[in-house]
């Protein structure tokens, strides 16, 4: 009977444990809830290019929750990749404000000042990088390749 407890117990507890996380938006938060179907549903939107509309979505989960940096994020990242720089540059900026070592935001806004040929500002954001990614990380390699891409005047593909 002790056995069937402590089995139940280890399921519940590694289904409980389960929750939805955006591995694009790199988010270091600590807290462990769910996103909205609001945000999975950008999140989708945003991995077909469908940017106008996961900015909808993403307004929708604003109202479910106003303080998660994920969703200032790919606001961030919508606009830019919709041209409009001051509207990313403003979320970026909201993502970093509440967790400023938000990997995904530093290098998403990294990637925004080297549109803007902001050189000197992503080596920035590449710095703070390369302190939070003590091991290693995607987002650190991803915006050095792109600021070695800028400097030899390639244009980045992120």
């Amino acid at each position: 009977m002790n056995f069937l407890k402590l089995f139940m117990l280890t399921v519940f507890l590694t289904i409980s444990s389960n929750n939805v996380f955006s591995a694009g938006s790199s988010s270091d938060s600590k807290n462990t809830k769910t996103k909205s179907l609001a945000y999975l549903s950008a999140e989708k939107l945003i991995n077909k290019k469908q940017f106008s509309d996961a900015i909808i979505k993403l307004n929708e989960a604003l109202v479910m929750d106003s303080k998660d940096a994920d969703i200032y994020n790919y606001l961030g990242f919508s606009h830019r990749k919709l041209g409009k720089m001051e509207k990313a540059a403003f979320f970026y900026n909201k993502a970093l404000n509440i967790n400023p070592k938000h990997k995904g935001a530093l290098e998403y806004q990294g990637e925004m000042f080297l549109t803007l040929n902001e050189i000197g500002k992503a080596e920035e954001n590449l710095k703070k990088l390369d302190k939070i990614c003590f091991l290693g990380c995607s987002e650190f390699d991803k915006l050095k390749k792109s600021i070695i891409d800028k400097k030899s005047g390639k244009k980045s593909s992120y």
